[in-house]
């Protein structure tokens, strides 16, 4: 008898999941004391923060400018030696074959053009001829 007071005490002790809406209720739950979790921890690592004093900040700004100023000398001046050295073994054209490349084009659109307008109207006449034909 024992036992079956026990197994109604267990069913009992179960909790019911959540079914439909309460899904997004109990979603929603979390996700809020998580939010909520995620602010207080935030409080207090900020607490622990030693921000630096105005002339240690001034100096380290400093820093940060020199090194980005001097990066970007050197990559000037890798830049120009390695476009004056394309320049000077002839990788870099003189820029004319730009213009002939952009007239062939435009000439060969329009030869292509002109061809399918005769090839179009030869069909044309041969269609004639031939309904002619069989008429």
């Amino acid at each position: 008898m024992a036992d079956k007071t026990k197994k109604r005490i267990d069913k009992s002790k179960k909790a019911s999941k959540p079914r439909g809406i309460g899904k997004i209720f109990a979603l929603f739950g979390k996700a809020a004391k998580g939010l909520k979790n995620f602010f207080i921890n935030l409080k207090a690592e900020l607490k622990r923060v030693i921000f630096p004093d105005k002339k240690s900040l001034i100096r380290s700004t400093a820093t940060v400018l020199a090194i980005c100023l001097m990066f970007a000398v050197i990559f000037f001046i890798i830049d120009n030696a390695a476009g004056g050295l394309l320049n000077a073994i002839g990788f870099y054209s003189d820029g004319n074959t730009s213009q002939t490349t952009v007239s062939t084009t435009v000439a060969t659109t329009a030869s292509e053009t002109s061809a399918t307008t005769s090839s179009e109207s030869a069909s044309s006449e041969a269609s004639e001829t031939t309904a002619a034909a069989e008429g």
